[in-house]
């Protein structure tokens, strides 16, 4: 269970101890972590696979659940991948017992009994899990953990046909007890059960120095006694919420996870916590979890509602290539290799390996980053001996190259290229191992990514290199830009032939289409080139091969104007560290932004570590606000120490110091030419626990509007005053003139209660009047949440409020809260029908529908 709530629940929980805790704590000398490290049993001995419910259910399931649980693994080949224990996690039990001290569970929840849902999975081929605390109270509540009764419950465990418990830290953390001694009492109790049933062990403490967790009793202590104890030992704590992972979590764990790979092997594993595919993160970052998991030899656990799980995601978890290297027989934990994978970027780029039994070695090219980064490395500097050429086999791609000795590959933001090297590469049957670079460019202005205006012109340039034996010849490169875009070469773009380990460069200038809306855009860059192969005794044969690259760029919406609150202007980005930012309310609650008792109507609450950027281009003067700690932090006394800081182009233009509940700041910021200004929230020094952060009464001062469509380069968006808005389905409270109001905190939002209306959904706008109709702008919700933020859509226009006709193709959306929009050819009409296909949550929703036109001149 992710800390924040578990805490909470220990708090309201900590009345009912009837025994101080500190006394019932006993030091306990751990033996060294070894790999060498003897099993405590003979199961996990590759690192175990299967389904918890979590992440992907929370603590709301039942008998039937669990069912359709088990039959979806199996249905979906999930079960023959490997994915073979079925998990109930918190929310099974809520502490009840009879007079005998065992355990009794809702009738209403399991009407047939915790045996026969254990039956039920065996059934299926699979297996059991079931969990626990080692405290007397558990992350869910009072009486939920087994301390005093470890023998008596993993009895009734075994008996009962479970094969694996997760014991959970909740109530330990509360009593002050050693998790070393709990922990081992525990693996004692499972050795023994009267069944004599083997029971796969997970050791759960997932507490942290910052959250007060007393050194040597953290989740980064685990790896001291847990090869001796338990089969895997959390290493972090939770990596999200119920229905929520980010990938930011993923990788923190990931990170605390490498901190001691010497402590993994067969039979005990390091465990950074479940996967989380379709849960908040892309489809991208998924993979690139699953990729790091596999490398760092992880248990392979998904935390999604499997029963919902897209074929795509199915596909990704179970790709053979990937799971053998996790489950590679040498048990050997994936490790980072020092030194900058990219010199120009170190922090977001790296190298990992992973020995393979065979000899061969596994390399994961990871971009922790928001940009495409080349990353490279050797094969003398993944420790491989000197070949003639050696082959990169992609696992994702599932393709083959040879290499004279370079290892590289151009990475998508928050990706990974994952590739088997060995030193079997053969240039007569390969294709040569080629790089083609992200494209370079000078943009409008830089945040996450680099900013380009509508109407602004721009150099871009690539580079393509040849790292296999052989040459290549007849090399072009060329670049293509979304509709309306321009883009002109500015040199040569071809190569007549490139040897081993050369490189030629290319360059273009491209402009922007006037009128572009705020959007995402990609800069696709294609290497096409030709390479000799041959059969051995077989005549050679010239095949033309290519390879692609795609830089994404972002168009800002048009920079504010006149004196309002920033908190209204869409950000570029935004992060925080709980969940998401927050317009106008706090971050951890959502109620108002309160400090020392003062509400402030507008504003951004935020969590540390938080970064917010916004385009204000070089229109603005001041920002203002009052900074500090909200008093939803007071619910506990620890916690709550922060810094605020301002940038504009990444210069720091403000810096708060440290701040406390004490008492909030204000500030008066000036911005100079700032194209992008980011605020930043530090964690003060001593962890992010409880920084519930506040940019109270946060406004801006700018100058005039800046110049649109037709006599300037920005869109012309309909005034809202001039719209109006019906919608297939709208809860009460939520209407459909919600979304066309200007306001972006309010929302429209499809019937959830008392029934809830099903996807398809559409939200139709009257402009009042035929115009001519470019694009449509989609503001998801600001509150935090992410129910009904459109994630596949549909848009269609009329002249007559009766017949429509589309103006796009279907497309998708990503589940966040950034500014979107869909541009299309112009075309006449009064009414844009919006109709969200897809939702999070299966619902639809809108903060703010815009409808881009052209005026008359």
């Amino acid at each position: 269970m992710r800390l924040i709530s578990k805490l909470t629940t220990l708090a309201a929980s900590a009345a009912l101890l009837v025994t101080g805790g500190t006394a019932w704590a006993s030091a306990t000398a751990s033996r060294p972590p070894s790999r060498t490290a003897i099993p405590i049993n003979n199961l996990a001995r590759t690192p175990y696979q299967g389904w918890n419910t979590y992440y992907g259910l929370g603590s709301t399931f039942t008998e039937q659940t669990i069912k359709a649980e088990a039959d979806a693994l199996v249905s979906k080949g999930l079960a023959a991948a490997g994915y073979n224990y079925v998990w109930i996690d918190g929310g099974w039990w809520n502490g009840t017992r009879d007079t005998s001290g065992n355990i009794t569970v809702s009738a209403s929840q399991w009407p047939d009994g915790m045996q026969a849902v254990a039956d039920y999975i065996h059934s299926r081929g699979l297996k059991a899990g079931i969990y626990t605390d080692s405290g007397l109270n558990g992350c869910g509540g009072a009486n939920q953990g087994s301390y005093g009764r470890y023998q008596q419950d993993v009895n009734q465990f075994a008996a009962w046909g479970y094969d694996a418990v997760k014991v959970d830290f909740c109530g330990s953390e509360q009593m002050g007890l050693d998790p070393a001694t709990v922990y081992g009492q525990f693996r004692d109790a499972l050795l023994n059960n009267s069944s004599h049933r083997p029971m796969l062990f997970n050791i759960c403490n997932p507490f942290i120095p910052e959250t007060g967790a007393a050194p040597g009793r953290t989740a980064f202590d685990s790896y001291k006694f847990g090869p001796s104890t338990g089969n895997s030992w959390r290493t972090d704590t939770d990596i999200g919420f119920p229905n929520n992972v980010q990938y930011s979590d993923v990788l923190r764990n990931l990170d605390a996870d490498a901190a001691h790979p010497e402590a993994a092997g067969p039979g005990h594993w390091n465990d950074p916590d479940y996967l989380g595919p379709e849960l908040g993160m892309t489809d991208a970052e998924a993979r690139s979890q699953f990729s790091m998991w596999s490398i760092v030899a992880a248990p392979l656990i998904i935390g999604s509602d499997v029963t919902k799980l897209s074929d795509n995601a199915v596909a990704m978890l179970t790709n053979r290539e990937v799971l053998a290297v996790d489950q590679d027989p040498l048990g050997i934990q994936g490790t980072v290799l020092t030194g900058a994978a990219n010199p120009a970027n170190p922090a977001n780029t790296q190298v990992w390996t992973k020995p393979l039994a065979g000899g061969d070695v596994a390399v994961a090219l990871l971009n922790r980053g928001t940009t495409p980064q080349t990353i490279t490395t050797t094969a003398a500097q993944i420790g491989l001996p000197t070949s003639g050429a050696y082959a990169l086999r992609d696992l994702w791609q599932h393709t083959t190259t040879e290499s004279a000795g370079t290892i590289a590959a151009t990475v998508a933001p928050h990706g990974v290229v994952l590739l088997r090297v060995s030193r079997h590469g053969d240039p007569a049957t390969m294709a040569p191992s080629t790089v083609l670079s992200p494209a370079t460019l000078t943009p409008t202005a830089q945040a996450a990514l680099p900013l380009v205006a509508p109407g602004a012109s721009f150099p871009v340039s690539a580079t393509f290199t040849d790292n296999g034996r052989l040459p290549v010849q007849d090399v072009s490169l060329t670049l293509a830009v979304p509709a309306g875009w321009t883009a002109t070469p500015t040199g040569s773009v071809t190569a007549s032939q490139l040897k081993s380990g050369q490189s030629m460069a290319a360059s273009w200038q491209v402009t922007a289409a006037p009128g572009a809306l705020p959007s995402p855009e990609q800069l696709a860059l294609t290497a096409s080139y030709g390479w000799q192969s041959s059969n051995y005794g077989a005549p050679k044969s010239l095949q033309t091969l290519s390879t692609s690259e795609s830089t994404q760029v972002q168009v800002p919406a048009a920079p504010p104007a006149g004196t309002g609150p920033l908190s209204h202007h869409p950000w570029l980005d935004a992060a925080s560290g709980y969940l998401v930012p927050r317009v106008d309310l706090e971050d951890a609650g959502g109620g108002p932004l309160t400090m020392h008792g003062v509400t402030y109507p507008t504003g951004v609450g935020t969590a540390s570590v938080s970064t917010i950027d916004y385009y204000v281009g070089g229109n603005c003067t001041t920002l203002s606000a009052t900074v500090g700690i909200d008093d939803s932090a007071d619910f506990d006394p620890t916690g709550g120490t922060v810094t605020f800081q301002v940038y504009g182009d990444g210069t720091k233009l403000y810096d708060s110091g440290l701040v406390t509940r004490a008492a909030p700041q204000t500030m008066s910021v000036n911005l100079g030419s700032a194209k992008v200004i980011s605020l930043v929230v530090g964690d003060g020094g001593d962890g992010t626990y409880n920084d519930r952060a506040d940019w109270g009464g946060l406004q801006i001062a700018c100058g005039a509007p800046v110049a649109t469509q037709p006599g300037g380069p920005w869109p012309y968006l309909v005034p809202t005053s001039a719209l109006s808005a019906t919608a297939t389905s709208a809860n009460n409270g939520y209407p459909a003139s919600n979304a066309v109001d200007g306001q972006v905190t309010t929302l429209w939002h499809s019937q959830f209660s008392p029934v809830h209306d099903p996807l398809p959904i559409s939200l139709t706008i009257d402009l009042g009047s035929v115009q001519t109709v470019t694009g449509l702008t989609y503001q998801p919700r600001l509150d935090g949440d992410i129910t009904g933020t459109i994630t596949g859509y549909t848009v269609e226009v009329s002249s007559d409020g009766a017949t429509f006709t589309s103006a796009a193709s279907p497309g998708t959306w990503p589940q966040d809260a950034t500014l979107k929009s869909v541009q299309f050819t112009p075309v006449s009409a009064r009414y844009v029908r919006l109709t969200a296909t897809a939702g999070a949550n299966g619902y639809a929703s809108a903060a703010e529908v815009g409808v881009a036109a052209l005026p008359a001149a």
